[in-house]
């Protein structure tokens, strides 16, 4: 299952592999675009609105769930509850990937690492973000710290197998276990 999914990119790579994936996003434009892809495709990957906490699936039954650069749009309170309801629709065993926006350094050094942030701007490859795009990120949205996360996986009965950051301590990638 691929929450926040937007325009397919993983949910298409990941019916390459698998039969039976759901890509769920809160977007109709996102989805409008997707079930094109879908269909131009024949990708065997079924397409539904919703989001991190509207979503309803069936406890215990998946066993695969990826978000990417989607969490963070949620305040810290509704990711504490979003990961709650991942882990009630995962199996036992089953996995939680995270890839987003969140800061691993210390809060005495957040200006200037955001600062920095911005002014050299971003690209992953499939695009890019200029400053004025970061500032508004920053402003905007509601990523948040290594320290507050890491906790809100364990509380929801998720156990870290791998946590992964880079070398600014903007982004974190995790690869989560539910217990």
């Amino acid at each position: 299952m691929d929450l926040g999914a937007g325009t397919g990119q993983f949910a298409l790579l990941a019916a390459q592999r698998w039969s039976n994936v759901v890509a769920v996003d809160p977007s109709p434009v996102m989805l409008s675009e997707l079930r094109r892809k879908v269909t131009a495709t024949g990708a065997p990957v079924t397409v539904a609105e919703g989001g991190y906490l509207t979503f309803e699936y069936p406890a215990g039954s998946a066993d695969l769930v990826y978000s990417r650069y989607a969490l963070h749009h949620l305040p810290d309170f509704w990711k504490a509850l979003a990961l709650d309801r991942m882990r009630r629709m995962l199996r036992t065993g089953g996995f939680l990937r995270v890839w987003d926006v969140v800061y691993n350094f210390p809060v005495s050094d957040a200006v200037e690492r955001i600062e920095h942030w911005c002014s050299t701007g971003y690209s992953d490859g499939e695009g890019g973000w200029t400053r004025v795009d970061l500032e508004e990120h920053v402003s905007d949205e509601h990523s948040t710290f290594t320290w507050l996360l890491e906790p809100m996986f364990t509380q929801a009965g998720f156990s870290i197998e791998r946590a992964e950051y880079n070398n600014n301590g903007i982004f974190a990638r995790y690869l989560l276990r539910a217990v």
